[in-house]
């Protein structure tokens, strides 16, 4: 075979294939150009110290073994600190060099000493069949396939109902233009095949056609700039598995929109409008009231922390993930110069009570969660966090704290106005919206008519009675904040305390207490007795504080909100196109017999629709997250969270499991 690939040297001692008319690699940069584009590109270091089994990496085009010897010795270094996986490397050569023409050509890589002797040690005079070869201690193996990339995969078998095996792809070779038989359809199939759920992929090019076949496979790709020779590369992840049977997750492709119009002004909105903005779209956001964040985002104090369970479940995982997200979010933003009152004090889930008790004991116990997230402690280590005496103890979370919600909501939009792509219309109620022929939005308001190529509805409860909307499980649940004046004693509290309802330290001269919870209610009007109902639970729950620290009485009470939080029924948010139900109950109607029955069509949604919505009372530490997946749907990028995950939030979630429970005859 190495006749057929007539191999040259430059004088820098770079080698040249004559057939494909290219480098293997540049002495100046070559180095440095793998290790961005193959090993960053594809988080390698990271991923190695994360995995817990066998680290599959496959790669087309081995030549000189540049890629692997750069992974293997950033094994090496990684094992020198961590304990890590045997990692696979499987790589593909239809044209292999000899091992004289491997010698030489790596000659020039000083830097890899230690590795190319080991691979040359190893590594045939004249490749002709399979090579395999292992190193330290059989921790690191290489299989070389010796034929073309698409029939070597091919040659792969999977054990039945596997989803892969590979966990990060490094797509290389010589340029399409120059060896276009590799860079095929179905070189893409057998990569999607071959590809575990999550599978990372990076590669050198951004052809349009590349692009397009592997995310007709599966893949979500983005394009990252590179300072070398090449000024961007494409990365990836495998996230929308068609071969699984589980149609109904697939969620629509959809061209990058140049426009977007968002409903809704509270903190949804402004982290969606922030990112699609940073990402080169133009918005504009249509706000009822006369100027953004009056909602539920209007109140002073917020508290940012996540929902967990004693033990790992998908509501706990979500929420865990959107929390981080939420926190390195809001940090990046402050670092950027855009400012807002906040404090990540910590927070404390206080056990007044026996079955609190136990609770705390259950989490003592289980360990599900790493103690950066949330840790145990007693009444003494309370008092000193809280910075006042507390009678119990209870679950801590170190990482989390407070934020002044409306200032966020400004900074986030003030942030997104700086792209000079963002438009804000205030005052501008939305009473319907309808579809046009070709398949735009038109925003019926009471300032006229408004067209929108894409539509994304981010409001809240008050909402969700517009038409189309209105089809999806959404409730309005009305809740009362009550902010009170400060005091000596009261003034000294350092974190955030979570009892049936809350009290944060003070900010601005006051502190917040609440929340009511009124079931199917749009009232916003405050009332005298849901400030009573905060205060006596603050007093029924700790008591303590209550009388000797807070002292409060009604007249220390300084302002009152009722807002509405928009809920769903499975306390999760939702994020995604808008289903189209009654192509749901057609499409997918065997499922009512058979929940298992395999189906490959895509969701069938409202074209140009999408929702960010259902946050309920957690949207300082949710929206973030949602934001990120809203515009992974509008511009093609891989998703931040798995597959399961996507569909856990996604709006046709509810429409599918009732079909499931028979719910539609």
């Amino acid at each position: 075979m190495t006749s057929i690939n007539k191999i040259t040297f430059r004088e820098d001692g770079s080698p040249y294939s004559e057939k494909f008319n290219d480098i293997y690699f540049d002495t100046e940069s070559g180095y440095q150009q793998s290790e961005h584009v193959f090993i960053k590109g594809n988080n390698i270091a990271e991923n190695l110290i994360n995995s817990t089994k066998e680290f599959t990496i496959a790669e087309t085009g081995f030549g000189t073994g540049l890629n692997f010897l750069l992974t293997f010795k950033l094994y090496k270094a990684l094992a020198q600190s961590h304990q890590l996986p045997v990692l696979h490397f499987i790589s593909t050569e239809k044209y292999p060099l000899s091992k004289s023409q491997l010698i030489k050509s790596l000659k020039s890589l000083k830097s890899l000493e230690a590795e190319q002797e080991a691979l040359i040690a190893n590594y045939p005079e004249t490749p002709e069949q399979e090579i395999h070869c292992h190193f330290l201690d059989h921790n690191i193996k290489l299989t070389i396939l010796i034929d073309d990339s698409t029939q070597a995969f091919k040659t792969i078998s999977l054990p039945r109902k596997q989803q892969g095996f590979v966990d990060a792809w490094y797509l290389d070779g010589f340029s399409p233009a120059r060896n276009p038989e590799m860079w095929q359809d179905e070189l893409f199939e057998e990569m999607a095949r071959l590809s575990k759920p999550q599978a990372s992929i990076s590669t050198f090019t951004i052809a349009g056609f590349i692009r397009r076949g592997l995310e007709n496979v599966g893949f979500r790709l983005e394009k990252k700039q590179y300072l070398g020779n090449k000024n961007e590369i494409l990365t990836g992840k495998y996230q929308q598995n068609k071969r699984v049977g589980k149609g109904y997750q697939l969620r629509p492709q959809i061209t990058k929109p140049q426009h977007v119009s968002i409903i809704g002004g509270g903190i949804a909105s402004a982290c969606a409008a922030y990112l699609l903005t940073k990402n080169g779209i133009k918005v504009t956001l249509y706000c009822k009231d006369i100027k953004v964040a009056q909602g539920a985002s209007s109140n002073a104090i917020g508290a940012l922390f996540p929902l967990i369970h004693q033990q790992q479940d998908d509501i706990s995982l979500f929420y865990q993930k959107a929390f981080w997200t939420a926190l390195n979010f809001y940090d990046e933003l402050d670092a950027q110069g855009f400012h807002f009152s906040h404090d990540w004090c910590g927070l404390l889930e206080i056990s007044y009570k026996t079955s609190l008790e136990k609770r705390q004991q259950a989490f003592e116990k289980n360990q599900a969660w790493p103690s950066e997230l949330v840790t145990s402690i007693d009444k003494v280590q309370a008092s000193q966090q809280a910075n006042i005496p507390l009678a119990h103890g209870g679950l801590f979370f170190p990482k989390s704290g407070w934020i002044a919600p409306q200032e966020l909501v400004e900074q986030l939009l003030k942030a997104a106005h700086q792209t000079n792509r963002l438009r804000i219309e205030t005052s501008t109620q939305v009473a319907s919206i309808s579809q046009q022929n070709d398949e735009s939005w038109q925003i019926n308001t009471n300032k006229g008519e408004f067209n929108a190529s894409v539509l994304v509805f981010c409001g809240g409860a008050e909402g969700i009675k517009i038409n189309t909307i209105d089809e999806l499980p959404l409730s309005s649940v009305r809740g009362q904040i009550t902010s009170m004046n400060t005091n000596k004693k009261i003034g000294k509290l350092n974190t955030v305390i979570c009892h049936k309802g809350y009290l944060t330290p003070e900010h601005k001269g006051i502190h917040c207490i609440g929340a009511t919870f009124d079931k199917n209610s749009f009232d916003t009007v405050p009332r005298d007795e849901d400030d009573h109902y905060n205060l006596t639970m603050l007093e029924k729950c700790l008591p303590k504080l209550t009388l000797d620290i807070a002292s409060w009485q009604p007249s220390d009470v300084v302002t009152r909100k009722a807002r509405l939080r928009c809920m769903t029924p499975d306390h999760l948010p939702m994020v995604g196109a808008m289903p189209s139900i009654k192509e749901h109950i057609t499409s997918y109607q065997h499922l009512a017999k058979d929940k298992n029955w395999r189906f490959y069509q895509a969701a069938p949604h409202i074209k140009n629709l999408y929702l960010l919505t259902g946050l309920g009372a957690r949207g300082l530490c949710t929206a973030p997250l949602l934001a990120q997946i809203l515009t992974a749907d509008l511009t093609g990028a891989p998703y931040p969270v798995d597959s399961d995950m996507l569909f856990n939030l996604s709006p046709n979630r509810f429409v599918i499991r009732d079909i499931i429970k028979r719910k539609f005859s």
